[in-house]
């Protein structure tokens, strides 16, 4: 007679199809977390500096965050950094990190050491270029902490 009919799929291929999918989807949302803003910790602690090319740093609007992938959901183009620091916005082009430096934190007040001013300093003197760097991005982790206007080099604007 009629035999009952079967799936042509077995469940061993189903359950493989299934377990692929939820993998991928995993990664996806891992990979495009919005991620947690990096603060320097209280008291003394270790950032790169990396100088800011103003000539082709542009304004950004402010309020902006990294959404589900990260810096493709910012204003920015993909070779500069969205950076908030004193209520205004931009997004730098940054060069090489030249160095680290220790710096201190004190609620919102970043203080730079006399060794750290000088080493930026040193390293802005070096740059060469039609025109020297005038700011400095401290980062720490991947994420910007403070900006160094190199005028006045003792204390850091908070950014993020």
């Amino acid at each position: 007679m009629n035999a009952p009919a079967t799936s042509r799929f077995s469940p061993v291929l189903i359950w493989g199809i299934t377990a692929v999918t939820v993998l991928i989807t995993a990664f996806v949302l891992w990979l495009g977390w919005p991620a947690e803003a990096a603060e320097l910790p209280a008291g003394a602690g270790e950032v790169e500096v990396h100088f800011i090319d103003d000539e082709l740093t542009t304004p950004a609007p402010t309020g902006e965050t990294d959404g589900w992938f990260g810096g493709l959901s910012t204003p920015c183009d993909f070779d500069s950094w969205y950076v908030e620091s004193a209520g205004t916005a931009f997004c730098a082009t940054l060069g090489e990190s030249r160095g680290t430096v220790t710096v201190n934190r004190a609620g919102n007040r970043i203080d730079l050491p006399a060794e750290a001013q000088k080493a930026i300093t040193g390293w802005a003197a070096d740059e060469g270029g039609t025109q020297p760097p005038a700011r400095a991005l401290l980062v720490l982790g991947g994420e910007p902490v403070g900006i160094v206007d190199l005028a006045g080099p003792a204390v850091a604007t908070p950014a993020r």
